[in-house]
């Protein structure tokens, strides 16, 4: 196994960890985290735009950089796709939830079930890039 392959193991196990840390995460902890957020931004002042543009710049680039290394790590281009396509909707949930957490808005069921669901098919996601390189 190379170097890059043993790189994309890591950050697919580390990937796997925190999408079951999300996953089983409950409501309220999940709202202790939106205080949180909301007093961090009291504090340092921060405008909604520049969180959330900073959260899209960290998520974007660590998306381009798994998605390099499975490529380096010898995946063919589809599954590589697949990944990329994958983890850009996690994006999109992770900014939609930022910026309810940030409006003080309340989640519904629908997007709960929709996060939980995105967390568990990102667990699948390592699970399977950290299989397929150990195997």
């Amino acid at each position: 196994m190379d170097v890059v392959s043993k790189i994309t193991l890591v950050a697919s196990i580390v990937l796997m960890g925190y999408s079951a840390s999300q996953l089983v995460a409950k409501t309220a902890e999940l709202d202790e985290k939106a205080d949180e957020i909301r007093t961090l931004m009291k504090v340092s002042e921060s405008r909604e735009h520049g969180i959330r543009l900073f959260n899209f710049a960290i998520s974007f680039t660590l998306l381009v950089a798994y998605v390099l290394l499975s490529i380096f790590s010898g995946l063919v281009y589809w599954i590589s796709a697949i990944i990329a396509v994958k983890l850009a909707i996690t994006l999109f949930f992770s900014d939609r939830e930022l910026r309810m957490e940030i409006r003080g808005e309340e989640m519904n069921r629908r997007a709960i079930l929709l996060d939980k669901a995105d967390s568990f098919l990102n667990v699948l996601l390592g699970l399977s890039m950290a299989l397929v390189l150990v195997l």
